[in-house]
């Protein structure tokens, strides 16, 4: 495997639980694949299995191991694989919870085989958990939002703002256009039409995008370093939570938690 290969790579990886400690062992996984994914958008699959204990009708075969732990992931490229290895994700948690898994030369699996996609799909099943969102509701409507513009006075004073703020990083297009492009990944969706309520900042008429961030109050400190304000307090609701700001031109940006 070269580290410049541009294909996406893809593995299947073996641990076992120490006998006792599966409770503790559960828990860190499930905090591992949520770090993954906040941290690492070129990890693009990160799924980690127990077995099924099984029915009548489902039984593995032959049975494994009670205390196995099977992952399957896919990364962009060579490159992304290696840095979640050696990145600070991974390497916490193996110092954190190592103990938690048989070890095989220092380290908490025990086989590794890398895999090349030839056919097939993945169809997600993940829906969003906002109260009064149903599985059915959410599969039956189409056309989501995918894309945003905003239009500047001053546009390099925005994408400094933006940058500075985020983090992001531009590809210029037609007639200088800044486009702004985001890594594949499973995510869910949301949209909503509201009733305007005079004098409560965020619900003038018009309409409003939101930004998913990790953490409101650090996204909030930076708008106001790089010249922005803050214009509504973090608030939840109906299982999310929002805040919004304003960039230095007076442009409201929504902020929201993962939900």
């Amino acid at each position: 495997m070269s580290p410049s290969d541009a294909r996406t790579v893809s593995l299947t990886s073996n641990w076992f639980i120490r006998p006792g400690c599966e409770e503790a062992a559960d828990a860190a996984l499930r905090e591992l694949a949520h770090d993954v994914e906040r941290e690492e958008p070129d990890t693009l699959t990160y799924l980690v299995h127990r077995p099924w204990r099984g029915t009548e009708q489902l039984q593995t075969l032959p049975p494994v191991d009670p205390l196995s732990v099977l992952f399957f992931e896919t990364y962009r490229n060579a490159d992304a694989f290696l840095r979640h290895v050696s990145g600070p994700v991974f390497t916490s948690f193996v110092q954190q919870h190592g103990n938690l898994f048989v070890q095989s030369d220092g380290k908490p699996f025990t086989t590794v085989e890398f895999l090349e996609t030839r056919a097939g799909f993945v169809r997600t099943t993940q829906v969003s958990h906002v109260s009064g969102a149903s599985a059915a509701e959410a599969a039956a409507n189409l056309h989501p939002s995918v894309m945003f513009e905003i239009i500047a006075s001053d546009q390099a004073t925005l994408k400094t703002f933006y940058s500075g703020v985020f983090g992001w990083q531009y590809s210029t297009g037609t007639a200088g256009f800044a486009y702004i492009p985001f890594p594949a990944r499973v995510t869910p969706l949301l949209g909503g039409i509201g009733q305007t309520e005079p004098n409560t900042p965020g619900y003038e008429p018009g309409k409003n995008f939101y930004l998913r961030v990790d953490d409101l109050e650090a996204a909030i400190a930076r708008v106001l370093a790089h010249g922005g304000q803050r214009y509504v307090d973090p608030v939840s609701v109906d299982g999310y939570t929002f805040a919004m700001v304003k960039d230095p031109e007076g442009n409201t940006i929504g902020l929201i938690k993962p939900f």
